[in-house]
């Protein structure tokens, strides 16, 4: 996006440039030294503290990898103790999720960041907060209360000595403020939204392409058309409109949006591509007689995670699990009757309008059914740290927001709204300001003491599209949550035009109709983003499954297995077997493609290009499947995936750098995309085909042999002549890093080059990788970009009912978001080793593996 601010006070300069020498100093010191300097920021984990603002007292024990248990004998000491131990772990992750929520973080941050600030203000997620806050009831708005203080009390007591993100950025945390919490939950949120990010592609792809050969590339699924009629609605809005002017007119605009998007997923998550594995097995079919449940939910590999782990432990009130840095609760876990875990649905709750745009009378209208409707205006002041304050119009249609309005804008007077650029507008309708109590709905299924209530709990999360597995000893169920808006027409997997309310909303799907499965005749219960309804008898839920690999090989596990225990779900978890792989064998060696590859590779003249395509053949050939880190299989396998990604579609859609290729790169991050799509569907699809030689037309067996030449090439060129020395973790590996570090190329000079040394100390890596996108135990990567991880399964969690001690957990990173913190990165090697943990919860357990105790006491009156 382009930024207009580039004034950086020479005073700013000058302490970055200090603090740099200074840090340089550290690291030639070594990383040691710099632990000792911080030491103080690292929070005391034994002992008694006097805390202002607790009643009686409570407790907070750490285990040997410091998660902690919460114990307190009334539920406002518990709730307020919760807050005092998120805060001491996660506190500069919860201001910065907060800041982020109300559209404030270029306050912390700076001027880098306020177009993260903008999208997510014209997106309206402080006022969804706001709304969601007036609704809730008075005791869950008490215990919002109690956890608010006992995060301010963390940050009393630790004002002068608070962890290294607060003196680097120079931000002092305001009072924490019992909203906050509903702040973070709309971020949250954010990242599990569908499907603007595929509107906005198609919107930059068919600009580059028109729209019936950018429809090629929005596939729903192996069995289901491409959008072709949709696509041939919005040429007929282009030839309606006029090629030119629609197109150029929307160039700055797309940008600006898929920019801000951009930033948000250095600082969070790529918006709409998080995922997940859950699945439930039925007492019948499992070893001990008890339902099993298992939960690993896919997000971004960053340091410190996402998730942290806890338990909370009061009167008649007892739950363990994954919870949400600044929202007390548990999102997914166990409470000792019920345990439940989710994934995405893949939800269509977002729709892009073009609206036709001019002006009457010196205002802004928009067309709707043969009328010219004035649009809605609201003005947003942001306080940029080190710069004046800014002030941004935005603009709305009763579509909604129009996001070029705002993001491709210049920062202007409020009395000088800015005006349209071309004659149409991107308005973008969601569901997010819609009355919700999804929050307390989260809160009763943590109360949960059975079935019937769990599920009264889930349909009353209307907020998030979730699919939420749960059981007892004795059931296991599925259920989806969320909101499926009911559509005039289509199915809004790709922009509508906005001026003739063909494509309006009619209400939303009865939650009586939501999908829900409870003890199926198969004994088991599976999800893992994949479409999970029948395309012409279910409901419309989505467009934008993930492929259906993930989801097939994990029943291919369940159904083979009538004994079915924890072990057996910890090694489903770890498993790294493509089952696509065997797909592509079938096509490659035992289809009428196979001849015609093998004739394009005989008919060759030269001998080393042929030589190489067929070690590639029978390396694919003799490839098990398993996509080990040690594996040479593995690895010719990733490197043809993704160079064919590159020789199939980098013609037309690149360079690397524009915003068609971009755009592209977006759909390959996890959905059913266009490279596996064209591979085994689309024989016929013009894109085989290379506009760079317009003497010759390429077929599929064409590109394929040359990918499979290129593959040997490339492995050769980055590991070693020998196909012994192939290994797909040599190229495929792991990193964690900071948002710091993430966002560290869009920083300015001085600040990047002091973010680099900093990344020297916060970030741990790489390391080997094993798997891929198919794969259950997942690590996905941007195919046709690179190798380099950035999707895993964030938590694996496993609960047996069968065992004494039902709940395993682990988390990928450690607790603590203080990198002086000896839990800062212990973590790693345990999630790196594939290895569960149990996470006690009988009393005598757990005072036997959490034995460091700080008491949290009231301070003398």
């Amino acid at each position: 996006m382009r930024m207009h601010i580039k004034r950086y006070p020479c005073s700013f300069i000058a302490v970055v440039l200090v603090f740099s020498i200074f840090l340089l100093t550290m690291m030639l010191s070594g990383c040691t030294l710099l632990d000792f300097r911080l030491r103080s920021t690292v929070p005391q984990s034994t002992g008694v503290i006097e805390v202002p603002g607790i009643a009686t007292e409570a407790f907070i024990r750490r285990d040997a990898l410091g998660i902690p248990v919460v114990h307190a004998d009334n539920m406002d000491d518990l709730a307020f103790a919760s807050g005092y131990a998120m805060a001491s772990d996660r506190l500069a992750q919860m201001v910065s999720y907060s800041l982020l929520g109300q559209g404030r973080l270029s306050e912390m941050a700076g001027p880098p960041v306020l177009d993260i600030d903008v999208y997510v203000r014209i997106m309206g997620l402080h006022l969804a907060a706001k709304n969601q806050f007036d609704q809730l009831p008075l005791e869950y708005r008490r215990m919002l209360d109690r956890f608010a203080e006992g995060v301010n009390a963390y940050i009393d007591i630790h004002r002068d000595r608070l962890p290294l993100d607060f003196r680097l950025s120079g931000y002092t945390p305001e009072t924490w403020q019992p909203i906050n919490s509903l702040y973070i939950f709309n971020v949250l949120n954010l990242g599990l939204s569908f499907n603007l990010h595929e509107e906005i592609a198609f919107l930059n792809v068919a600009r580059a392409l028109g729209p019936g050969k950018a429809a090629w590339l929005f596939p729903v699924h192996p069995d289901e058309p491409l959008p072709f009629d949709k696509a041939a609605i919005l040429e007929e809005a282009w030839d309606e409109a006029g090629s030119e002017p629609f197109l150029s007119g929307l160039h700055d605009d797309l940008k600006a949006i898929a920019d801000a998007a951009d930033q948000i997923e250095r600082i969070l998550m790529p918006i709409g591509i998080a995922a997940s594995n859950n699945w439930g097995v039925s007492p019948f079919k499992t070893a001990r007689g008890a339902s099993v449940i298992a939960n690993d939910t896919h997000l971004p590999l960053e340091h410190p995670p996402i998730w942290m782990l806890m338990q909370l432990k009061g009167p008649d009130y007892h739950l363990a699990g994954v919870a949400m840095p600044g929202i007390p609760g548990i999102v997914a876990g166990y409470n000792g009757h019920i345990a439940w875990g989710m994934t995405m649905v893949m939800g269509d709750s977002q729709d892009v309008y073009i609206e036709r745009i001019k002006q009457i009378d010196g205002k802004d209208h928009y067309l709707y059914r043969g009328e010219w409707h004035p649009v809605t205006k609201r003005t947003e002041v942001f306080h940029v740290k080190g710069v004046d304050p800014v002030e941004r119009s935005f603009s709305f249609t009763r579509h909604g927001a129009l996001l070029n309005s705002a993001l491709s804008s210049a920062p202007v007077h409020p009395l000088l709204p800015p005006e349209a650029k071309s004659g149409f507008g991107l308005a973008i309708k969601t569901t997010l300001h819609e009355p919700d109590n999804s929050l307390e709905g989260m809160h009763a299924l943590n109360l949960a003491t059975d079935m019937d209530a769990a599920r009264d709990a889930i349909l009353r999360i209307r907020f998030m599209n979730l699919n939420f597995i749960y059981g007892n000893a004795d059931h296991i169920a599925w259920q989806v949550s969320g909101r499926y808006p009911v559509r005039a027409n289509g199915r809004g997997h790709l922009p509508s035009p906005g001026w003739t309310g063909d494509y309006d909303w009619k209400g939303y799907l009865p939650v009586e109709q939501h999908p829900y499965v409870m003890d199926p005749v198969s004994g088991y219960l599976y999800t893992a983003n994949h479409r999970t309804v029948d395309p012409v008898e279910g409901p419309l839920l989505g467009s934008s499954w993930y492929a259906p690999e993930r989801a097939e090989r994990i029943r291919q596990m369940l159904a083979a297995n009538d004994s079915y225990g924890y072990i057996d779900a910890v090694e489903m978890q770890n498993d790294r077997h493509d089952v696509m792989v065997k797909k592509m064998q079938d096509l490659f060696f035992d289809s009428p493609v196979a001849g015609e590859i093998a004739e394009v590779i005989d008919g060759w003249g030269d001998t080393r290009h042929a030589a190489k395509a067929r070690l590639t053949m029978d390396m694919l050939g003799d490839f098990d499947g398993n996509m080990h880190a040690d594996s040479p299989g593995a690895a010719i396998y990733g490197i043809f995936h993704h160079l064919l990604t590159r020789n199939l579609f980098g013609d037309e859609l690149g360079p690397d750098d524009s915003m068609t290729w971009r755009s592209f790169r977006s759909l390959n991050r996890g959905i059913y995309g266009p490279v596996q799509d064209h591979l085994f569907e689309r024989p016929e699809s013009p894109f085989w085909n290379n506009i760079h030689t317009p003497d010759t037309v390429e077929t599929r067996a064409e590109v394929i042999a040359n990918t499979l030449a290129d593959a040997a090439g490339y492995a050769q060129k980055h590991m070693g002549r020998s196909t012994d020395d192939w290994q797909w973790g040599k190229i495929h590996t792991y990193t964690w890093r900071t948002p710091t570090t993430k966002m560290q190329n869009q920083l300015p000079l001085f600040q990047r080059f002091g973010a680099w040394m900093i990344s020297r100390y916060t970030d741990r890596g790489p390391y080997p990788a094993g798997g891929g996108f198919n794969t259950i135990n997942v690590a996905g990567y941007h195919r046709g970009d690179g190798f380099d991880v950035w999707l895993i399964p964030a938590m694996r969690m496993v609960v047996d009912f069968g065992l004494d001690e039902p709940l395993l957990l682990v988390n990928s990173g450690g607790q603590s978001g203080n990198p002086a913190s000896p839990h800062y990165d212990d973590g790693i090697p345990v999630f790196l080793s594939g290895k569960n943990r149990q996470m006690s919860y009988r009393p005598e357990n757990i005072r036997n593996q959490y034995e460091s105790v700080l008491t949290l006491k009231a301070s003398p009156q």
